[in-house]
Parts: C-alpha cells; sequence; structure tokens
C-alpha cells in the first residue's frame, strides 16, 4: 500500500486538574499525518479558544504540540479503532491577581489517545472522528480531553 496522507480538524472539550480543581477549556485542533499499512505518523497542534476561571485565577492551555504513532484497526462496515502513542508539549499559562502566581509552564511528556473513525457515507475519503486523549499527567496535574472532528484522506 502507498502512503495516504491525511488532514483533520478537531473540537476537543478539555479538563485539567490541577491540584483537585478542574478547569475545562475550549480548544481547537489541527492533525495532519500519513498512514501505510495501517500505521500512521501524526502530528498534532492544539490552540485554545476559550479560558475558564477558578476562583478568580484564570488558566489556559495556551497551546498543545504533540507527535504520535497510530495504530490502525482494519475498517469494517465503514468503522476503525485507532491507538495513539507519543509526546505532547503542553503550555499551561495562569494568570490573577497580584498575590498568585502569574506565568506560564511547559508541561512535556508521555501522551496517548484512543478513537473511533467512521467513515461518512458518499464523501469517500471523508471521516469523522470521535476520540479521548490524555495529553499529561502526573501527581498534580491532569490534562485530558474528548475531541470531535472531521479528517480528509488524500
Amino acid at each position: 500500500m502507498a502512503d495516504s496522507p491525511y488532514i483533520g480538524i478537531d473540537y476537543m472539550l478539555t479538563d485539567i486538574d490541577v491540584g483537585g480543581e478542574n478547569i475545562q477549556p475550549a480548544i481547537m485542533g489541527l492533525r495532519a499525518g500519513v498512514s501505510n499499512n495501517n500505521i500512521a505518523f501524526e502530528a498534532q497542534y492544539l490552540l485554545s479558544s476559550k479560558t475558564d476561571n477558578s476562583n478568580r485565577i484564570k488558566f489556559d492551555l495556551e497551546e498543545s504540540k504533540a507527535l504520535y504513532v497510530v495504530l490502525q484497526s482494519d475498517t469494517m462496515q465503514g468503522f476503525r479503532f485507532d491507538v495513539s502513542l507519543g509526546y505532547a508539549m503542553n503550555d499551561l499559562a495562569v494568570t490573577g491577581p497580584a498575590e498568585t502566581y502569574n506565568g506560564t509552564e511547559e508541561y512535556s511528556g508521555f501522551s496517548w489517545g484512543v478513537s473511533l473513525i467512521q467513515q461518512l457515507p458518499y464523501i469517500e475519503n471523508a471521516q469523522v472522528r470521535l476520540g479521548y486523549q490524555s495529553l499529561y499527567k502526573d501527581s498534580d496535574l491532569e490534562i485530558t480531553g474528548i475531541a470531535l472532528g472531521l479528517t480528509y484522506q488524500f
């Protein structure tokens, strides 16, 4: 099989758990990759479109950049299941009153995700994607999200 490039756009409902508090900014994402023999290499860029406040402090996942190896199942009756394994770099900005911490920190590390892909009828190369992603996790911070998007394969 030949290499098959694709692009995708996602809307992600994100959950950022910081010290027991949940913040839920909305994020837009762009994905690009190349698939061959049920394995894809994918780059992902996420950009915050909405911030969320917690106790007068504003948290914003400014951007996230990630690289993944995507293991793809065979397509059966228009559906496919993907597992993504990779590395993500996440920039989390915190702003608030003068007496609190203000600044941007980068949180990088292992990232993974699972997705269910459905081919769109009558549009041969287009698919709808519903996925769950874990962008970062340690003892104090967890960044996860549920994404819904469209993918076009060339």
